[in-house]
């Protein structure tokens, strides 16, 4: 206890001869002095202070168009690929996975839309898995988690940080125990047909 006083003390005057010799103005000085004794005492995490959030909101635009023999929206998941896009049909779903496809180039453009009967949680999720090069296991592409949200309407991200040629699979989630989303999605930047490696 008496070290921690000692130390504690040390810091103190170690930050007014600081604040005497700055320039700086003395609310930001002894502001961050203060922010400075804390990490150091402990009390506070580095890289913990009020850090923005990471999540990526998809902005509201873009359109759906189906091909034929998918507008059917009350096949619980039906996906296709077609001209480059991969479109996906759902009914009443909390977590799906597409099937595997390739990326033509290090982006993919994707476009979602959704309903749900909730009326408290109003968004769903859109994340991108890689499959290893043995073809053995997935593993999450970081940054690639977006956020649409519930109504109806269409909005849409472009996705980069992909590798032209490997193959991906989209994660469509609902974060809700009792509701469930219908709706769709189209993934543009798509190669080839789809790869079906998924369990069900």
């Amino acid at each position: 206890m008496v070290k921690f006083a000692k130390r504690a003390a040390a810091l103190v005057l170690t930050g007014a001869m600081a604040l005497s010799l700055c320039a700086c103005s003395p609310k930001e000085m002894l502001s961050g002095a203060i922010i400075k004794t804390a990490t150091l005492l402990g009390f506070i995490e580095e890289g913990s202070d009020e850090e923005e959030s990471t999540d990526i909101y998809a902005p509201a635009g873009g359109e759906i168009v189906f091909p034929d023999g998918l507008q059917d929206t009350s096949v619980h998941w039906n996906q296709v690929v077609q001209d480059g896009s991969l479109y996906v049909a759902f009914n009443s779903i909390a977590n799906r996975d597409t099937e595997y496809f390739a990326a033509q180039s290090d982006s993919v453009q994707v476009t979602a839309y959704a309903t749900t009967e909730s009326t408290g949680l109003l968004e769903f999720k859109v994340a991108l898995w890689e499959l290893a090069e043995d073809r053995t296991t997935t593993s999450y592409v970081p940054g690639t988690t977006v956020y649409f949200t519930t109504g109806g309407d269409c909005y849409t991200y472009t996705v980069t940080g992909l590798t032209p040629g490997k193959l991906y699979k989209a994660n469509v989630s609902y974060d809700s125990g009792m509701y469930y989303i219908t709706g769709g999605v189209q993934i543009d930047g798509v190669g080839g047909s789809l790869l079906d490696l998924n369990e069900d």
